[in-house]
């Protein structure tokens, strides 16, 4: 760092220091002003008690936050309600997030009537073990920002999670770095939980989506942590995304660092997760977190709720507490639309209360609440805003708040200084992410529209479908391949015709509730019955599949796919995979690029298609599909490009699992509408319907006109 660059970060941050303990003053003097209410003559209304079980890490002094957040709203909610007949008063039971009988604990509370809601997860590992059982029954607030538990229980009705995924805070680290001029940004996370999956899952796409070039996605465990940082540190990439899922994580990430600027090499900047902020973290990293920087999740810096806690209890807040005051709020608040309302449950009331509209000057504070009050019995619907900002959830799932505000924060002379703020809405009081998300215009890709290539005439066609993964978690695979062989039968192939490799134990698996039943929709049709397996992936290898291809028949391999140059061949896909190769079940011993590559071209030497159509839904696809380029006659579509995963689609809380994925489930719809639509149309609308990954075409300048070449020369046998 420059002389100057310092100089200027100093007075920035002096600036910063400044203006929060002026705010601070003002703040505590506007508190103060109010408070004096003793010569006022109140009439104590009828308070009733709801318990609300608030299950969040106890140790490092995490609970007096918690206890003193959830006490200073009981007081303001108090006395909101004072002007009124009736009123709530909320009794808050506190358990420790960090035991080891987190599910045991969910039932309980779930089976327990007095208890109306329960506040807690911060850390997504243990919203997945609390909400099976909480979200069958009663409301459940969450703070872990994982992708996967709301989309997993957005139809329970009961997951209000109070800030939104991670997906969001992706964006937000990558637009930080955007904003700053990287062109190269790398990411470390760990892939073996749901927290860093959903930055793996998201990170290639959103950094295309902002325009940079992906250095690298280094995943880790413990055992690999300090290897896979010094790699990361030496990708050459201008910024480092890292995402500790706990905070020891971050101690090698920071030292691989510190010892390369060291030895005088170059080093990238670092921007943490928000895993980086909080009191533990400088407790346990002491000097060496100085000079963190990254975002997180916080309150509204309109709201002045950081200031305030501050000037109240004599300490900083840490992460979660707006959140965790919003969510008791909200809980208050529909109580007492309860109390006008007896036929309603609690999740009606909040979903009351989200609902309303009304521009209505009220806040989290005891005099705003007093406001919302006072026009909730009243029958208007303010519009409610919180500690953390508008509390607008979506209003057909109600599962996710619609906006948060990140904090983009250094640590500096010991402590979090917070250099700005940053939301997803827009809005002017902090800056917009710089996604827009207009990748149609961006991405997207075009095609020559030139005169098609000459072949030869069409006379059969063969199929192959691979299922390359097993077990009831990766249900979707399955259901995939099995829909895809429905339908291929319905337009008319011969069961002889086509080649089907599933491992086959999820239609009578034990967890199936209706054995011998399979279905991509929960209303869909058994896609199981009628069909026929060929090979289980735990009979064969991943290249066997090569042989199975390129027709090369043994003992082993007695049914394989017998094509000449008048044969059009489909060849679908769906499983796992990992860069560089098509994941062959719970093994890196996959379909690998060498291996595509090679099979690609044996098939053209021995002239065995006359065009071949690859499919492939996985992640990384595109990095093996690629292997086809520059061979002709050949297409290949992949659900995901070379560094992005791809997405399921469509979970099942009753089978409690994915039924499908989402580039397979819009291509099978596209087939149920127009079998025979272009190639062109085809790849525009899995392109448009396909969040999350960008879908990518491969070779197509040798393999003719999109627009005028269709999917029906391959889903609709010739007559």
């Amino acid at each position: 760092m420059s002389p100057n660059h310092r100089l200027h970060l100093h007075h920035k941050l002096r600036g910063c220091l400044i203006g929060q303990w002026l705010i601070g003053v003002l703040t505590a003097v506007g508190l103060c002003s109010c408070s004096d209410e003793s010569h006022v003559a109140v009439t104590m209304p009828t308070m009733h008690t709801q318990t609300v079980a608030v299950v969040l890490p106890m140790k490092d002094g995490l609970e007096q936050h918690w206890k003193s957040t959830l006490n200073l709203c009981n007081e303001n909610l108090r006395k909101a309600f004072s002007s009124q007949s009736e009123g709530i008063d909320l009794n808050f039971e506190y358990y420790d997030e960090g035991c080891d009988t987190l599910g045991r604990l969910a039932r309980s509370l779930s089976r327990r009537d007095d208890v109306v809601a329960v506040i807690g997860g911060l850390y997504t590992t243990s919203t997945l073990q609390l909400a099976p059982e909480l979200c069958k029954k009663k409301p459940f607030f969450s703070l872990a920002t994982a992708e996967e538990p709301v989309r997993a229980y957005t139809s329970s009705e009961h997951l209000w999670a109070m800030t939104e995924t991670d997906i969001t805070q992706c964006e937000v680290l990558l637009s930080k770095a955007a904003m700053y001029g990287a062109g190269t940004v790398a990411l470390i996370a760990r892939d073996d939980d749901a927290y860093g999956k959903t930055f793996i899952d998201w990170f290639g796409f959103q950094a295309k989506e902002l325009g940079m070039t992906v250095g690298g996605i280094f995943t880790f465990t413990p055992a690999t942590l300090s290897s896979q940082a010094e790699a990361a540190m030496a990708s050459g990439a201008d910024y480092i995304i890292c995402i500790p899922s706990e905070i020891e994580d971050m101690e090698p990430i920071i030292d691989s660092h510190t010892a390369r600027a060291a030895e005088g090499e170059s080093v990238p900047r670092l921007l943490f997760s928000d895993t980086a902020y909080g009191a533990d973290v400088l407790k346990l990293l002491g000097s060496k977190a100085e000079g963190v920087e990254g975002v997180c999740f916080g309150s509204d810096p309109e709201s002045g709720f950081d200031v305030a806690y501050e000037v109240r209890f004599g300490r900083a807040t840490t992460l979660g507490e707006a959140q965790v005051y919003d969510a008791a709020m909200m809980i208050g608040l529909a109580g007492f639309i309860g109390l006008q309302n007896p036929n309603a449950d609690l999740t009606a009331c909040l979903r009351r209360l989200v609902d309303g509209r009304e521009p209505i000057p009220g806040g989290w504070t005891a005099e705003g609440l007093s406001v919302y009050v006072k026009m909730l019995a009243a029958g208007a619907r303010p519009d409610i805003r919180g500690a953390s900002g508008t509390l607008d959830f979506d209003s057909k799932v109600y599962t996710n708040v619609l906006t948060s505000v990140y904090r983009h924060f250094l640590v500096y002379q010991g402590r979090y200084i917070t250099l700005d703020h940053h939301t997803s809405d827009g809005s002017k009081r902090s800056d917009p992410t710089l996604a827009g998300w207009a990748w149609k215009a961006e991405n997207i890709q075009h095609f020559n529209n030139a005169a098609d290539r000459p072949y030869p005439p069409l006379r059969r066609q063969k199929a192959l479908l691979v299922a390359a993964s097993s077990g009831w978690e990766n249900y979707r695979h399955q259901a995939d391949v099995y829909n895809m062989y429905r339908i291929l039968r319905s337009e008319g192939y011969a069961a002889e015709d086509i080649i089907v490799v599933a491992e086959d134990d999820i239609a009578h698996n034990d967890r199936n509730p209706e054995p011998g039943v399979v279905r991509v929709a929960a209303e869909g049709p058994n896609v199981y019955e009628g069909l026929h397996i060929d090979y289980r992936p735990s009979q064969i290898s991943s290249a066997d599949v090569s042989d199975i291809l390129c027709g090369r028949s043994s003992e082993r391999l007695p049914r394989v796919i017998e094509a000449d140059s008048t044969t059009n061949v489909l060849l679908f896909w769906s499983g796992h995979g990992s860069p560089y190769q098509l994941r062959w079940l719970d093994t890196h011993d996959g379909w690998r690029t060498g291996m595509a590559r090679q099979c690609f071209e044996d098939l053209h030497t021995a002239r065995g298609y006359r065009k071949l159509l690859c499919l492939f839904e996985t992640c990384y696809s595109g990095s093996v599909a690629c292997e086809a380029e520059g061979i002709p006659g050949i297409l290949c579509i992949t659900a995901a490009a070379a560094d992005e995963t791809s997405k399921a689609d469509n979970y099942s809380r009753t089978l409690g699992t994915w039924m499908s994925n989402r580039f397979t489930s819009t291509l099978q719809t596209a087939v149920a509408d127009n079998p025979d639509i272009s190639m062109r149309d085809l790849y525009y609308r899995l392109f448009t319907q396909t969040v999350g990954s960008h879908v990518t075409v491969y070779n197509a300048d040798l393999y003719g006109n999109l627009y005028t070449q269709t999917l029906g020369e391959f889903i609709i046998p010739v007559k």
